[in-house]
This record gives structure tokens, C-alpha cells and sequence, in this order.
């Protein structure tokens, strides 16, 4: 297929299961991978999962994401609420996916997945599928990050057994006519009168003893942490100055030696070799970094290596065990490569109530803003609703509650350019009748309220040309449904047991 197109590089081979982006660094220790890949991470369709094999899985997620496969990632990853939950839910659902094409019989062939490559848009100049387009993206994009078309080619056919599966399962979506009339009725474009509650402005008034944060100290003791700390011990593989200036084929060169060079020193400690030893053979300058927690924070300054280093090992150094041998690979940034090991921990503890009052205080001072919100807008907005019942109108009702109404006019959800926050409004007020106060909606300003004067009409042109758009969605929404639904049943029977947690 397309390895004719470029031979694999040795350096590849290497770094394969290292460079792969921070988000989902957590999954790997690339310090001993033959090891890790034979420990039994879960059982599924009565088969071992190695760790390798969530490895793959993970590979694929970041590759889907650089090639545009969204419909992949947002089926598989299902509603995940934070990036572990997606992590996971695309992990054992991408198995579940492949098992099941195969029972299907919708397994892609080869040339499919060829004929599916040639119609990416990153593939293609004015319509066609361009080779060197293909040849640049496999070696600035996925050689970099250790990646070959292997994994691009399982990515493809990953994405073909997902819609041949959908159009099995999701074949009874069916969009029936009222269904778009309702949908067009529900984004007629909006007159709006927007009542505001600042946020700021209820925080001034809120008062917090000492009582109540000494309470609130001792009710929260277990749960105030001076996190866990490290620095590592790193040496940093970057281009030059110079080098950095480079573009195009120059740069990726640059950047695959210096993706070598960190290849053979890594390969020199996997055999038992100490860094300090091994950059001192080599004439490498050996680096360690300060202090550090989780989320990368420090007490002091950085200096330019550290700067870089500390935000890209953040991810991998609290799961790193400190000792000889145990390594670990980053990509800093966009010009090289660290190996860091463990140079120093410094346990969690306590926190003291000095350390936490600062925290303490504030937290309590939005609980209080907070409720003092919820508690003004509910009195305000029921007096409000009594006045229009009364006959009053909405301007009468609105100066009774002290409030004074922004006007918004003509808001339609199909307007390309509409910001967040005109967003929110319309999504506030998308199932209120013309006439109708909605309840308080929280915001990050403080919260909002809105009262429907009137409801356009959308003109026929552009229901015309929502329609299409309109009618897709609903299709993709049942289409999505069914998918999660299918998944969820076929998971069940999967057999699927995790032995231990991924991370």
C-alpha cells in the first residue's frame, strides 16, 4: 500500500511507544515497555489485554484527532464528562468496535483504506489526493511524535468499521417532517429583554469570620493537601538556535536527528546505564529542575531549559518511580526532546491553616456570592412574575424589582458570527413562548434571566436553507443514539473485566 511511499526510519522504531502528546502521556512508561507490555491490564471477549494493547488504542485517539476522524473519537469517547473518562471509554470501545465489525462482516480491505486515505482534505491540493502532501504529513506529523502510517492506515480502518457498523445499528433513524417544522419553530430569531445579576458586586457584601473559616478548615482537614513535589534530572535534546530557523524538509531533518540522538541515549540506559554516566561518555550537559506539583507549578523562577521542561514532564514524573533506569521521554515543545528520570520527591503533607486560609476564604466567599445570587434572582423573579400576572408590563415589573433590562433584538442561532454569550441567551430562551420570564441561569459574570418579547419569522429563504442542516442534525443526534445504545449492549456482553486501573 503507501509504504512505498516512505521507508520506516530506525529512530521511529525506537521512540514508537515514547513521543506521544501530554495529554494521554499517563499511559505510558516507556523506561521498560517489554515489561509493561506483558502484564494482563483487563480481560475482554474472554482474551488478555496487554498493556501494548492499550497503547494502540491510545495511539489511535491522538491519530484521529490529527487526521480529522471526529465522528471516531466523539462515537467511542461517548459522553465522558473529563479527559480520562473519554480515554477510557475509547479505549474498551474501540475493542468492542472491532470485534464486532468482524462478526458483522463489515471488516474493510485494503484497498478501501487506500481509497479512504486519497479522500482526506489534509491529503488533497484542488480536489485530488496529493502524494507529497501525504509524504509531508507523515514526516512532520506523526514522525516527530513516533508514528508511522501503520498506525494511520488501523486509524482509517478503524473509521470504516465504525460506519459500516452504523449503518447497521443506526439504519431506523428516520427524521419525520414534524420533527424539522418543530425544529425551525424553536429557532425563530428572538427579541429579548436580558436581566443581569453581577457577581462582583454581590461579593462585596459578603462578609467571612474567623469562626466560620476555622469551621471550615476543620471540616475540610482531610482533604487540605500540600501536594506531593518532584524535580527531575534531565538532558535536553533541542534544535540549535540556527536550526530553529529552519522550515520545511531542512527542519524535519534537524528534528529526526536530534529524535535519534534521543533514541541511542535512551537505548544506553535501558541496558543499565546511569544518565549522569551516560551524558558524561557522550559530552552531554546533564540538568535538574526545581521542585515541582502536578499541575507544574513552582516556588521560583525557571530558567530557560527548566521553563520548558517542568509544563512537559508535569504529566509523567508523578507516576515516574525514582531510581536508576527508570527514564522517561517528553516533547518539548515543537524543538526536541527531554529524557528525565526522578532526582527528588517531596511528600504530600497537610496543609497548615495558614497555607489554606487564602483558599479557605475564597471558597467561602463564592459559596456565599453564590447563594446570595440564587436567593436575589429568586425574589426578584417571582415578584416579577406576580406583577405580569397582575397586567402589569414587563418594563413595570422590571423597575418594581429594581432591575434595569438590556434589549436584545433579532437573536438567531443560524447567525455564523453569534458569540458565546448571545448563545447562552438564545439557548435560555429557545422552548419559552413569546410572553415568558425563564428562571435564572448562572453565569460566570454572575447569571442572567430572559423574557421573551417576540418571536420573529423566519423568512422561507432561510428556512430553505436551514432545512438540509437542520434535518442532518436531528439524523445525526438519532444516529448517536443508537450508536451509545448499541455500545453500551455490546460492552455489557463483552465480558469486559479491568483488572487494574490504566493510570
Amino acid at each position: 500500500m503507501f509504504t512505498t511511499i516512505r521507508k520506516h526510519q530506525r529512530w521511529l522504531m525506537t521512540l514508537v511507544a515514547a513521543l506521544t502528546i501530554i495529554a494521554f502521556a499517563w499511559l505510558y512508561n516507556t523506561t521498560d515497555l517489554e515489561r509493561v507490555g506483558s502484564n494482563i491490564v483487563a480481560k475482554i471477549y474472554g482474551r488478555d489485554v496487554m498493556q501494548v494493547d492499550i497503547e494502540k488504542a491510545v495511539r489511535n485517539y491522538q491519530l484521529a484527532l490529527a487526521l480529522g476522524q471526529f465522528d471516531l473519537v466523539r462515537d467511542l469517547s461517548g459522553q465522558a464528562q473529563t479527559e480520562d473518562e473519554a480515554a477510557n471509554n475509547f479505549i474498551w470501545n474501540l475493542m468492542v468496535l472491532q470485534h464486532e465489525a468482524q462478526r458483522f462482516g463489515v471488516e474493510p480491505g485494503d484497498q478501501a483504506v487506500v481509497d479512504k486515505i486519497k479522500t482526506l482534505p489534509v491529503f488533497q491540493s484542488e480536489g485530488q489526493f496529493d502524494p507529497v502532501k501525504y509524504s509531508e504529513f507523515l514526516q512532520q506529523q506523526l514522525a516527530p511524535r513516533g508514528f508511522s502510517e501503520r498506525q494511520l492506515e488501523s486509524v482509517i480502518r478503524d473509521t470504516l468499521r465504525l460506519a459500516g457498523v452504523k449503518a447497521l445499528v443506526a439504519s431506523p433513524a428516520v427524521v419525520m417532517p414534524g420533527e424539522v417544522a418543530s425544529a425551525l419553530e424553536r429557532v425563530r430569531p428572538l427579541d429579548l429583554q436580558v436581566l443581569r445579576w453581577n457577581a462582583s458586586a454581590a461579593a462585596k457584601d459578603v462578609q467571612v469570620t474567623d469562626e466560620e473559616l476555622q469551621a471550615a478548615f476543620q471540616a475540610r482537614a482531610a482533604q487540605l493537601q500540600v501536594p506531593e513535589k518532584r524535580s527531575v534530572r534531565y538532558v535536553l535534546f533541542a534544535l540549535s538556535p540556527d536550526e530553529e530557523k529552519l522550515e520545511a524538509k531542512e527542519r524535519v531533518g534537524a528534528l529526526q536527528r536530534i529524535a535519534t540522538a534521543t533514541g541511542e541515549f535512551a537505548e544506553v540506559l535501558t541496558g543499565g546505564g546511569e544518565m549522569a554516566a551516560v551524558a558524561g561518555q557522550k559530552g552531554l550537559e546533564v540538568r535538574t529542575t526545581p521542585l515541582f506539583a502536578p499541575d507544574g507549578a513552582t516556588s521560583g523562577a525557571l530558567s530557560d531549559g527548566d521553563g520548558e521542561v517542568v509544563p512537559a514532564s508535569a504529566a509523567v514524573a508523578f507516576r515516574l518511580p525514582p531510581g536508576p533506569g527508570n527514564y522517561e521521554i517528553v516533547q518539548v515543545g515543537e524543538t526536541g526532546y527531554a529524557v528525565i528520570e526522578v532526582a527528588a520527591v517531596e511528600a504530600a503533607r497537610p496543609q497548615t491553616f495558614d497555607e489554606a486560609r487564602a483558599d479557605l476564604r475564597a471558597d467561602l466567599i463564592a459559596g456565599k456570592r453564590d447563594a446570595a445570587l440564587r436567593e436575589a434572582s429568586a425574589s426578584a423573579l417571582a415578584g416579577m412574575r406576580t406583577a405580569l400576572a397582575g397586567g402589569k408590563t414587563f418594563a413595570e415589573a422590571a423597575k418594581q424589582a429594581g432591575l434595569r433590562p438590556e434589549k436584545v433584538e433579532g437573536l438567531s442561532v443560524f447567525d455564523p458570527d453569534l458569540e458565546v454569550p448571545k448563545r447562552q441567551l438564545a439557548a435560555a430562551a429557545v422552548d419559552l413562548p413569546a410572553g415568558t420570564l425563564s428562571d435564572f441561569v448562572p453565569s460566570p459574570e454572575g447569571g442572567f434571566a430572559v423574557f421573551v418579547e417576540e418571536r420573529g419569522e423566519t423568512d422561507e429563504k432561510t428556512a430553505a436553507e436551514q432545512r438540509p442542516r437542520i434535518e442532518s442534525g436531528i439524523r445525526e443526534g438519532k444516529e448517536m443514539l443508537l450508536v451509545a445504545q448499541w455500545l453500551a449492549t455490546a460492552r455489557q456482553e463483552s465480558g469486559l473485566e479491568v483488572l487494574r486501573p490504566l493510570m
